[in-house]
């Protein structure tokens, strides 16, 4: 009897497991994506904003007000007091009331300095409320528009691989304007010592705006700043900048038609192409003694990177003094450490801000890195390589030769096989500039 009690309990429990594991198994779980939908970030209902903003300009009315009423009694305390200075005290009885009168003045001013301190802390409260409600009007606003921006540090005559121009923003932002018809403005970002490309329009009304980014950093002796990840960090600061942008370098080509959704799911979140692998910002012997975010997403760098100022801004609150560290490194800090886009990433990431793809998904090729002496047939390859449907963006590191006449053979097939790609010359353009002047 007690054999058969144990085999039917046996029996139960393996029948509760099984229906635990189909019950768990049928769980949708929420994607990266569907957390962020459900984020207060995304989900922005205009009534809702609209009620909100009622709520805080009656609220501002509010303070405004008691400001005055604190105004009109500390005029009436100071009348009080100006009376009860000019007295002539004659007796007791009379510098008794004197010092009640008194008393009751220092009480009267000890409530209105706590007033000022609850109308203070309201009005910090407010404004903060009142900066994210213009967050989320923006939003609004920007639904469905994207904007480009670029870090560029200009034409240097130079035989440094990081610095020597190679034609890269001209072609850059062909290729934008060739298959990224849709996008709303391309910012340029250039020092306040540095002029702008020699080939481009002044004063053409195009899509097209060159900022002094030394104007969006907060502390003015960081800049000129030379170091892409401090400039990244300013971006998002670029006045009328729409919510959702994607950062270029420019030596990122577009080589296919590209519609928004390659860079933004149908919620706006942005969207990464590669697994995660966490990555330390700073080596743990090394790490600032700051609050400053120890991880990096890592894995997915040398590739257009889709943002959002809106998240940026909720970054920045968490980590207020991070950006101005970056920022005081005019030339890259210890190599890669401040990749201000993957730290950026790995917050998104843990907020569920991000929709992560297959890297097939994305379409990218990455160009040889490293070139022989003759690179003209390397080129030709390239271009053939290049004519795939499948291909929607490409990176072209320089790496070139160090020695200059070679250098400058190289430039040239280089400039070739730019032109093959993007032959047309777009109506911001100067046509036919004189190059050979610039190189």
């Amino acid at each position: 009897m007690n054999r058969k009690i144990k085999y039917q309990s046996l029996i139960l429990m393996v029948a509760l497991v099984f229906l635990f594991l189909f019950i768990f198994s049928n769980r949708k779980l929420p994607t990266n994506g569907e957390e962020a939908i459900q984020s207060n970030l995304l989900v922005i209902d205009k009534n809702e904003v609209d009620k909100i903003d009622n709520e805080i300009n009656q609220r501002e009315f509010e303070l405004e007000r008691k400001e005055f009423e604190i105004e009109e009694a500390e005029y009436e305390i100071a009348h009080k007091e100006e009376e009860n200075e000019g007295k002539d005290l004659t007796d007791e009885e009379e510098e008794q009331e004197y010092e009640k009168i008194k008393f009751e003045l220092e009480q009267k001013k000890q409530q209105i300095l706590e007033e000022r301190d609850e109308v203070t802390a309201l009005k910090k409260q407010i404004t903060k409320e009142r900066a994210a409600l213009e967050m989320k009007k923006e939003v609004i606003k920007d639904e469905g528009k994207i904007d480009i921006v670029f870090s560029w540090s200009g034409i240097i005559k130079s035989m440094s691989i990081r610095n020597r121009y190679n034609y890269e923003l001209q072609f850059s932002l062909r290729s934008v304007h060739k298959y990224l018809p849709w996008v709303n403005r391309i910012y340029i970002l250039i020092n306040s010592d540095t002029e702008p490309p020699y080939w481009l329009k002044k004063d053409y009304p195009s899509k097209i705006r060159i900022i002094d980014r030394c104007t969006l950093f907060e502390n003015p002796d960081h800049c000129p700043n030379y170091n892409s990840f401090a400039i990244y960090s300013v971006a998002h600061k670029i006045p009328g900048l729409t919510n959702k942008f994607v950062l270029l370098d420019d030596d990122f080509f577009m080589n296919n038609p590209i519609t928004p959704d390659h860079f933004f799911t149908a919620d706006g979140l942005p969207k990464i192409y590669h697994k995660r692998r966490r990555m330390l910002v700073y080596p743990e012997h090394d790490f600032p003694d700051e609050p400053f975010p120890k991880y990096k997403y890592a894995r997915w760098s040398h590739v257009p990177k889709p943002m959002r100022r809106d998240y940026i801004i909720k970054f920045h609150e968490k980590y207020p003094t991070f950006a101005e560290h970056v920022q005081s490194h005019k030339k890259r800090y210890k190599f890669l450490n401040e990749e201000v886009s993957m730290i950026y990433y790995e917050f998104f990431y843990y907020k569920g801000w991000i929709k992560r793809l297959p890297i097939k998904q994305a379409k990218f090729k990455q160009l040889p890195r490293r070139h022989p002496d003759d690179i003209e047939d390397e080129f030709k390859k390239n271009y053939k390589i290049l004519q795939s449907k499948k291909i929607l963006t490409f990176n072209c590191n320089d790496n070139f030769s160090e020695d200059k006449e070679l250098y400058q053979i190289q430039r040239k097939i280089l400039w070739d096989f730019y032109i093959k790609l993007y032959p047309e010359t777009p109506a911001y353009e100067i046509p036919n500039p004189d190059h050979d002047k610039y190189s």
